[in-house]
């Protein structure tokens, strides 16, 4: 997609919250209502205005509004957000803290912008208040802590994640399978080695016991 400033593009919330932004040719702003069902509400902006929106905003950056996949590559780079790949969406967030890992609760350790901290918090609330999901408390003191710490301008965190016993009996698991399947491997080869060596000593025990041609014609000879 070739992407200039008159180019008309679809700006997308994904989220359950609105979501109002001014440009320069609407400073009134535009309401970017929630998602419903998992459909975006989208509105067209230009180009133009999407520059402007980035410059005095983290709204793109952090993930509050997105575009679509076809088009997302191009527009990024022309507004120069690197690692797109990894910005946070709705469902990423969401994931991590109904099936915490360590490497996900990790990866929300490592923010350092309260704004972006405030969407797992906020989705954080919003799960509870739900009353469908079960939270474990250990996510819940993981968000809110980190969440003192940025309010009180603390950028790198303190907070060590450990991992679960689970999570390390499945990564013993995993070393074990590992190691299985190695030595099946190397067990395997040693058997194609050992087959490969008897046939070789087969074929030569056949060719030393099989009586030459001419040795035989000789001894009919030395018979008459």
């Amino acid at each position: 997609m070739d992407v200039v400033d008159s180019s008309i593009i679809d700006v997308l919330n994904y989220s359950d919250s609105c979501v109002v932004v001014s440009t320069h040719i609407k400073p009134d702003g535009y309401l970017f209502d929630p998602a419903i069902e998992d459909q975006p509400f989208a509105l067209q902006l230009s180009f133009a205005e999407i520059r402007g929106i980035n410059s005095q905003s983290n709204l793109f950056r952090e993930g509050f509004l997105r575009f679509r996949e076809t088009e997302q590559k191009s527009i990024y780079e022309k507004l120069g957000i690197r690692n797109y790949e990894s910005i946070l969406t709705d469902e990423d967030i969401r994931h991590s803290i109904l099936n915490p890992t360590k490497d996900g609760l990790e990866r929300f350790l490592k923010i350092q912008s309260s704004s972006m901290f405030e969407r797992i918090r906020g989705m954080l609330v919003q799960l509870e208040n739900s009353n469908k999901y079960d939270i474990s408390t250990r996510v819940k003191n993981v968000i809110m802590e980190r969440y003192k710490e940025l309010y009180n301008g603390k950028k790198i965190t303190e907070i060590v994640i450990r991992p679960t016993a689970y999570e390390t009996a499945k990564v013993e698991e995993n070393d074990s399978n590992s190691k299985v399947n190695e030595l099946e491997s190397q067990i395997a080869e040693l058997k194609k080695l050992l087959e490969l060596s008897i046939k070789k000593d087969s074929d030569k025990n056949d060719i030393a016991t099989e009586e030459p041609k001419t040795t035989r014609k000789t001894r009919n000879q030395s018979s008459e």
